[in-house]
C-alpha cells in the first residue's frame, strides 16, 4: 500500500494519496533525476533542472532546496570513489580545504532556514537565470588552461572557500562551478585535480546541510531518493556518451531550452503578484 500522503500538484490542489496518484509523481521525479545526472555529466548545471521540477511538483521552496541535496551527495560520492581509485585526489590539500568550506555551508543553511518560502523561490529563479548565463560563457575553456606555477593552498583561497561554502549551504545550484574557480584560479590546480578536489568539497558541503535540514524536517526523503536514483542512472548514461561530441552539443541545446521554459514558469509563479 502506498504511503498515506497527500501530493500537491503545480496548482496547489490535493489529490488522493493512493498508488495511482503516486506512480506518475514518482516517475516524473525519477525522470528528472536521470536528466539531472545526465546533464551534470555532459554539461553541468543539472540542479537547474531538478530544483524547478521539485517546485513544479508541489514541494515547498525550502523543502525543494533541501531535498535536491540528496542527488548532489550521491553523485559526489560516486565520483569520489572513481577519483580515489584513479589516484587523482590530493587528500592532504583536501584536508585543509574541507573545514572552511563545510563551516561556510553551515552558515548558508542557517540563512536559508531564516528566509520565507517565497523569498527562497525568488532566489532560486535568479540562480537558474545565472546558470543559464554561465552556459554561454567560455569559463570552462579558461579554467582548462595550464598554470605555469605549482599548486599551493593559500590563505586567500581558504577564505574564498568559506563564501563558496555559504552558497553551497544556501542553495547548491552552480556551486561546483564556483568551487572550480577557487581551486584553479586561487590554488592553481589543473582541471583534473581540481575536479577531484571539487567532489570532496561537494560531498562535505552537501552532507552537513542534509543533516541540518533533516533535523528541521525539510527533506522529503522519498522524493530525494527517487531523484538520487535517477541521477546515478543519468550519470552513467552521460559517461557512456561523453566521448561523442554531438551528444554534448544536443545536451547543451536541450538544457538551454528546458531552463528557458523553467524560467518562464518560475517567473509567472513568483513575479505575477508584482505586475
Amino acid at each position: 500500500m502506498a504511503e498515506a500522503r497527500q501530493f500537491r500538484g503545480p496548482s496547489g490542489g490535493l489529490s488522493v494519496p493512493d498508488l495511482t496518484s503516486f506512480l506518475p509523481y514518482a516517475l516524473a521525479i525519477l525522470i528528472g533525476g536521470v536528466a539531472c545526472g545526465f546533464i551534470n555529466t555532459l554539461a553541468s548545471s543539472g540542479s537547474a533542472i531538478s530544483l524547478p521540477l521539485l517546485l513544479f511538483l508541489g514541494l515547498p521552496e525550502i523543502a525543494a532546496n533541501a531535498t535536491n541535496r540528496l542527488s548532489v551527495l550521491f553523485g559526489s560520492l560516486m565520483a569520489l570513489r572513481t577519483f580515489h581509485a584513479e589516484g587523482t585526489l590530493d587528500w592532504r590539500a583536501a584536508g585543509k580545504m574541507v573545514v572552511p568550506a563545510t563551516l561556510g555551508s553551515v552558515v548558508g543553511v542557517v540563512a536559508a532556514e531564516m528566509l520565507p518560502n517565497r523569498d527562497m523561490g525568488l532566489i532560486i529563479t535568479a540562480s537558474v537565470l545565472v546558470a543559464l548565463l554561465l552556459l554561454f560563457t567560455e569559463l570552462k575553456e579558461a579554467l582548462a588552461r595550464d598554470h605555469l606555477l605549482p599548486p599551493r593552498v593559500t590563505a586567500l583561497g581558504l577564505f574564498a572557500l568559506v563564501f563558496v561554502g555559504i552558497w553551497l549551504g544556501f542553495i547548491v545550484l552552480d556551486g561546483a562551478t564556483y568551487l572550480l574557480l577557487v581551486l584553479i584560479l586561487l590554488f592553481r590546480f589543473d582541471l583534473p585535480r581540481a575536479n577531484a578536489l571539487k567532489v570532496v568539497l561537494l560531498a562535505t558541503t552537501t552532507l552537513a546541510p542534509i543533516v541540518l535540514f533533516s533535523q528541521r524536517g525539510d527533506i522529503w526523503w522519498t522524493e530525494g531518493l527517487l531523484l538520487s536514483a535517477g541521477s546515478v542512472l543519468g550519470g552513467y548514461l552521460g559517461a557512456r556518451l561523453s566521448a561523442r561530441p554531438p551528444a554534448r552539443l544536443w545536451v547543451f541545446r536541450i538544457l538551454v531550452a528546458v531552463i528557458l521554459l523553467e524560467l518562464v514558469q518560475l517567473g509567472v509563479h513568483y513575479f505575477k503578484p508584482f505586475v
